[in-house]
């Protein structure tokens, strides 16, 4: 239970932080970003607590449970960082691509109209 609740941050980055890449959902891929990373923390706090206090329901005084948590939770935690910079170098890509068209877009504009312009002088001619 306690590696589900570790774990669940880095799930919604990935399938959610695609979702925000592509356009499919409102959120902006910061704000996905955030959560992710604020779920992390809280999620990390929750599952110590939890940690904490089945060791003290059971009386059991050794607190390794609780570091393997800890190096468990930073592994998560740089793997969640590690897919955020992957996910925002994707996006950076993409938003490159749709400047590109959209210069082509406004070239092919300028040709357009230059050319109704030349049709306009030969009628009057």
């Amino acid at each position: 239970m306690h590696v589900i609740l570790i774990i669940l941050p880095l799930l919604f980055q990935i399938i959610f932080g695609r979702k925000a890449i592509g356009g499919d959902i409102k959120w902006s891929f910061g704000t996905i970003c955030l959560i992710s990373f604020l779920g992390q923390i809280l999620f990390t706090i929750l599952a110590f607590n939890l940690i904490v206090y089945y060791l003290e329901k059971n009386n059991n005084t050794c607190g390794m449970p609780l570091v393997g948590l800890v190096m468990f939770s930073l592994l998560f935690t740089l793997i969640l960082l590690i897919t955020i910079i992957i996910q925002y170098r994707i996006k950076k890509s993409y938003g490159d691509e749709d400047e590109i068209e959209d210069e082509d877009e406004d070239e092919n504009d300028k040709i357009d109209e230059e050319q109704d312009d030349e049709d306009e002088e030969y009628e009057i001619n």
